[in-house]
C-alpha cells in the first residue's frame, strides 16, 4: 500500500462523539482544526465588515474571510461522501439512509434550535416568534428574499448544508445504479467526470441567477454545489489511493510539501482579495465577473487548504503542526456553536456601543469581545447539548460493538 494512500485508522471509542466518523471509517483529525479556522474566519469577516475596516488597505483580506463558508462546504463534501463511496468501492452494503440521517439530524438540529430559541428570546431575532416560525426552525429562510437573513442571519449557509445532507444519499444511490457492473477504473472516471460537470453546472446556474437578480436563487444548493464538489472529488481520490501499491505523484507531492500547498492557497486568496470589491457596511454590489472570481477562487482556496489535512495526515510540515495545536482542535469541537452564536452577539455588542466605550481599535475591540462571548456560549452549547446528544448518533448495536 502506498504511504500516501494510507488513511488514518478507524476511530476508537475514545474519540469525541462530535467528530467520530461512521463506524468502520477512518477519522481525519486535522480537519477538526480546519473547522475552527473556517468558523473563526467567518466571525472575523463579520466583525471587520460591521466595524467598517474592510474599506482600509488591510481590510481587503479581512473582507474576503467569508471564504470560511467554502471551506465548511468542502469539508462536508469530503467527510460525508467518503463513507458512501468507500462502501460502494469495496462492494460493501450501502450505508442505510436512516443511519445517515439520524447522525445529521442529531449533529445539526438540537444546537441550531437551541441557539435560535435563546437568541430570539434575547437579544431578539427577526421573524422567529411570528406566524412564520416554522420557516426558521425548518431551515427554509433561504427561499424568499424577505426571510433570507432573518432569524440567525448567517444560517442561510446552514440551510444550504441541510439541503446537501438531504440530497447526498440520493446522489449516492444514483451513482450506485449508474455504475453497477462497471470496472473500478470506469466507476472512478464516471464519479469524477460527473462531479466536474455538476460543478460547472452550478457555476452556470449561479451566474445566471445573479445576472437576473435580485434573487436568492444563487444561494440554493444548485448555485452552491461547486463548493461541495471538490471535497466530494477528494473523497473519491482518497478512497482509491488507499489501495494503490505505488504512490500517486500529485498526492505524494502534497504529502511531502504541505507548506507549498498552503502557500498556493495564500496566493489564490490574495488574488481574490485584490480583484474583488471589499464589502462595506453601506452595501456592496459585485459585478458578474467579481461573483465568478469569488466562486471559483473560493473553491480553489478551500480545496488547497483541505488537501494537507487529509493527505498522509501523520507526516510533518508546518501546516500539520499548526493543525495539531490543542487549543485549535478544541475550538474545532465547538466550531458549530461559534458559527451559530457569533453574529447576533456581535450585533448586540454594536448596539451597546462597545467600540466607542472601550479604548482601542473598534475592529479589535469588537472582534475580541465577540470572540469571548461566542466561545463561552459555544462551549456551553457543546458540553450541555451537543456532546450528550451525539452519543446517540450511532445505533445501540454499533455503539456497543
Amino acid at each position: 500500500m502506498s504511504a500516501v494512500a494510507r488513511a488514518p485508522a478507524p476511530a476508537g471509542g475514545d474519540v469525541d462523539p462530535v467528530v467520530a466518523p461512521p463506524p468502520g471509517n477512518p477519522r481525519f483529525p486535522h480537519v477538526d482544526s480546519l473547522r475552527a479556522i473556517a468558523a473563526l474566519s467567518i466571525l472575523v469577516y463579520h466583525t471587520a465588515y460591521s466595524s467598517g475596516v474592510t474599506g482600509a488597505w488591510y481590510g481587503r483580506a479581512l473582507g474576503r474571510l467569508e471564504i470560511g463558508v467554502a471551506l465548511f462546504f468542502a469539508i462536508s463534501g469530503f467527510l460525508l461522501y467518503r463513507p458512501f463511496f468507500a462502501a460502494h468501492h469495496a462492494g460493501a452494503p450501502r450505508i442505510r439512509t436512516r443511519d445517515y440521517l439520524r447522525r445529521r439530524v442529531l449533529r445539526i438540529v438540537p444546537a441550531y434550535w437551541l441557539a435560535l430559541t435563546v437568541l430570539a428570546i434575547y437579544p431578539g431575532l427577526l421573524g422567529v416568534f411570528t406566524g412564520d416560525w416554522w420557516i426558521y426552525y425548518g431551515f427554509g429562510q433561504i427561499y424568499q428574499l424577505d426571510t433570507f437573513v432573518n432569524g440567525i442571519p448567517q444560517a442561510w449557509t446552514l440551510c444550504v448544508e441541510v439541503t446537501f445532507y438531504l440530497a447526498l444519499p440520493f446522489y449516492a444511490l444514483a451513482m450506485r445504479a449508474l455504475c453497477r457492473g462497471r470496472s473500478r477504473r470506469t466507476v472512478v472516471t464516471i464519479e469524477l467526470s460527473l462531479l466536474a460537470l455538476l460543478a460547472l453546472g452550478s457555476l452556470v446556474f449561479r451566474t445566471l441567477a445573479i445576472a437576473n437578480g435580485p434573487t436568492v436563487a444563487f444561494a440554493w444548493l444548485p448555485g452552491m454545489f461547486g463548493w461541495f464538489a471538490p471535497g466530494m472529488a477528494l473523497a473519491v481520490i482518497s478512497v482509491v489511493l488507499q489501495e494503490r501499491e505505488r504512490p500517486w505523484a500529485p498526492m505524494a507531492a502534497v504529502a511531502r510539501h504541505p507548506g507549498l500547498v498552503w502557500l498556493a492557497a495564500g496566493v489564490a486568496f490574495a488574488v481574490l482579495a485584490l480583484t474583488v470589491s471589499a464589502p462595506l457596511p453601506t452595501g456592496t454590489i459585485y459585478t458578474e465577473g467579481e461573483s465568478f472570481r469569488t466562486y471559483v477562487l473560493s473553491a480553489l482556496v478551500a480545496i488547497l487548504v483541505l488537501l494537507p489535512a487529509v493527505a498522509e495526515a501523520e507526516r510533518g510540515g508546518w501546516p500539520r503542526r499548526f493543525l495539531m495545536l490543542p487549543w485549535l482542535a478544541w475550538l474545532g469541537l465547538i466550531s458549530y456553536g461559534i458559527f451559530l452564536w457569533h453574529h447576533t452577539l456581535m450585533s448586540w455588542l454594536i448596539g451597546h456601543d462597545v467600540m466607542e466605550r472601550v479604548p482601542g481599535s473598534g475592529f479589535v475591540v469588537l472582534t475580541a469581545l465577540t470572540l469571548v462571548l461566542t466561545v463561552t456560549c459555544a462551549a456551553g452549547s457543546y458540553y450541555v447539548v451537543e456532546r450528550p446528544i451525539l452519543r446517540f448518533k450511532d445505533s445501540r448495536r454499533r455503539r456497543v460493538g
